[in-house]
């Protein structure tokens, strides 16, 4: 009787360092891995927005490391970290080597992922050693800004493979698009007192509300719009040279922005509305401005104007309708076009001029 010698498992011939694994069809990367890590780190990101409600909400006395909101938070990101270590290891077994067996993208994420862990556990530390943190003093705390930075690491890791992936492999577009949302999210709710969704100091009824001099509310409703417009557009402007946004994309980038800082702060709910429709007209200008001329430089540079300038237009409509303005017409007719200006000035740092 022949004795069978099993066959030997096929081992890919390195080619400039790289396997025929990463060469060809079998490229780590899977959609459904890239639904599921948008998952975990959405609901990190909802975490982030319950736990700030719950510091807006609840009476700091009940606060302590241990409670339910921390709990979301932190179950966010033990599963992204748990996903990322699984998919490395379902790799690894499938016979890549190691520093292949997560897509380059997701090693930024495992990097991320690890400074929110340490940030985690520092934070149980710095809350036994000198209390909870009360208002501002949370966005400010050093261990809350490690889990900040860690977060917006972590949930960016779609957006990484814009840079990072060659042209031949596909960018999953659901993952990528959410991706940007949920790390828009996070810059955003460490600036959440300069936030003109939940701050609008052009509105009477809010203005009302808070005992401050009239110019001091001036000033500071120009400065939320600032802060945003810079935030998005940057945002915006480091994947438009590279990647097109299907359409619908801008719509719902904003509108989780609103709904996540609307329903944390509470009230002026009229503004997911309203940035719903500025999303969808800014996909309309996007659709004519950068998808029909190919993303040349020029007509980038439009677009970096005319979006915070529709967001802003928008905005400003919205309060007309559902409350009082107490800007003069300069004020209001003018914040949408300094919105544009900081727009398109912010295209020429995110886009180096030798790619015109």
């Amino acid at each position: 009787m022949e004795l069978q010698v099993p066959a030997r498992p096929r081992i890919a011939t390195p080619i400039n360092g790289y396997n025929l694994y990463m060469a060809h069809e079998h490229y780590p990367s899977s959609k459904i891995f890239n639904w599921i890590f948008i998952f975990f780190v959405g609901l990190w990101t909802a975490g982030a927005y319950v736990d700030g409600w719950a510091h807006i909400n609840l009476d700091s006395s009940l606060e302590t490391f241990f409670t339910p909101w921390h709990a979301i938070f932190y179950l966010g990101i033990i599963a992204t970290a748990l996903s990322l270590i699984v998919f490395l290891i379902i790799n690894l077994r499938r016979g890549y080597p190691l520093k292949h067996a997560l897509p380059k993208e997701y090693l930024f994420s495992l990097i991320g992922v690890g400074l929110a862990l340490a940030g985690g556990v520092g934070d149980m530390l710095w809350h036994g050693i000198f209390g909870i943190e009360e208002g501002i003093e949370a966005l400010l705390s050093p261990t809350h800004l490690v889990l900040a930075i860690g977060g917006a690491i972590a949930t960016a890791g779609p957006l990484y493979a814009v840079w990072h992936r060659e042209k031949s492999r596909p960018i999953h577009a659901g993952p990528t698009v959410l991706s940007a949302a949920y790390f828009i999210s996070t810059i955003t709710f460490m600036v959440q007192f300069l936030h003109p969704f939940a701050l609008p100091w052009s509105a009477e009824s809010f203005t009302l509300s808070h005992s401050i001099p009239f110019n001091y509310t001036v000033m500071l409703g120009v400065a939320n719009i600032l802060v945003l417009t810079v935030i998005f557009t940057g945002t915006i402007l480091s994947l438009i040279k590279r990647w097109i946004f299907p359409f619908g994309s801008f719509a719902i980038i904003l509108t989780i922005n609103a709904l996540a800082i609307t329903l944390m702060k509470g009230g002026y709910y009229q503004f997911i509305l309203s940035a719903l429709i500025a999303g969808l007209l800014i996909d309309i200008c996007d659709k004519i401005l950068i998808k029909k001329n190919i993303r040349r430089m020029p007509y980038i540079h439009m677009f970096s104007f005319i979006a915070p300038f529709i967001l802003f237009s928008t905005y400003m409509a919205t309060i007309f309708l559902t409350d009082n303005m107490i800007w003069s017409v300069h004020m209001w007719s003018g914040v949408p076009v300094i919105a544009g200006i900081a727009g398109y000035l912010t295209s020429y740092l995110a886009i180096p001029s030798e790619q015109d």
